[in-house]
Parts: structure tokens; C-alpha cells; sequence
């Protein structure tokens, strides 16, 4: 399997993962997805436009769960 199968079949996996779990967890796999689609651009593969939305949508929610655990 080259490289860019197994980044893809890693962001399958992934987004399995993601879907699986309830949508208040979701964003604690944000740093993995984030660092999954790094290593496929540097492989030369452009990441499913779907998926950086994800990404971006996950990284809002990490930074908004950081502000719900601060004391007021």
C-alpha cells in the first residue's frame, strides 16, 4: 500500500471515528484530524474539501469547550 492509500484509508478510519461519537466529544479528535490532513499535503494529496470543514468546525468547538471549563 503506498503512502497516499494508507493517508487515505487513515482519514477514513478517522472519520468513522468522528461520526461514532457523540457530537460533544467530537471535537477532542480534532488535533488528529488536523495533523492527518497536514501529512496529506505534504504527500501531495488535497484533503476532501468536507473534511477541512470538519476541521475548522471541530477546532471552533475544541476552542469553545476550553472557554465552557474556565471559572467565571
Amino acid at each position: 500500500m503506498s503512502q497516499k492509500d494508507s493517508l487515505k484509508r487513515s482519514l477514513e478510519m478517522l472519520e468513522s471515528r468522528i461520526e461514532s461519537l457523540p457530537d460533544e466529544k467530537r471535537h477532542l479528535l480534532q488535533e488528529d484530524l488536523h495533523m492527518l490532513v497536514e501529512r496529506m499535503l505534504e504527500a501531495g494529496l488535497e484533503p476532501p474539501k468536507r473534511v477541512r470543514q470538519l476541521d475548522d468546525f471541530l477546532m471552533e468547538e475544541r476552542i469553545e469547550a476550553q472557554f465552557d471549563n474556565m471559572p467565571v
